[in-house]
């Protein structure tokens, strides 16, 4: 068997995992039903406003279902809609002060978590885990500005 095909069976079996541990963490941090795809929204808007063509663009779902999505956000007060003033037939998407600080608070929790299992290997395991996945970054931002972006 080649090392890529190896090394992508074990990504296929990782993945799972950490999405797994990751919704867990969520689900016990905020103590509500909050989906990894409302955190992945509160992370887009934590970076810029948004339309809500620009999240179902970049969730790959429809305008209603990232409609569905966003409204859960804008009903726990975490996101508010504000006319775009470069096209008024849209909103831009905003994070509210309580949105940013679930977020905040969610995404350190996530990273103290991480950093955990982190601790768990030696220096050379976390040097060549932090070369890999820098090298695997690359390729797939490359991927996402050739293929699905330009789609």
């Amino acid at each position: 068997m080649s090392t890529s095909l190896s090394t992508a069976q074990e990504l296929l079996a990782v993945l799972p995992l950490f999405n797994r541990i990751m919704a867990v963490e969520l689900r016990q941090e905020t103590g509500d039903d909050t989906t990894m795809p409302q955190f992945r929204v509160l992370t887009y808007l934590a970076e810029a406003p948004l339309t809500m063509s620009d999240i179902a663009r970049k969730r790959h779902v429809s305008f209603q279902s990232a409609g569905e999505l966003v409204q859960a956000l804008v009903e726990r007060g975490w996101v508010v809609r504000m006319p775009d003033p470069s096209d008024r037939r849209q909103s831009l998407l905003h994070l509210t002060d309580a949105g940013l600080a679930q977020y905040e608070r969610v995404q350190h929790h996530m990273l103290e978590r991480l950093t955990g299992f982190m601790d768990q290997l030696d220096e050379d395991e976390k040097t060549t885990i932090q070369q890999a996945l820098q090298s695997l970054h690359r390729v797939l931002v490359e991927e996402v500005i050739e293929h699905v972006e330009g789609s």
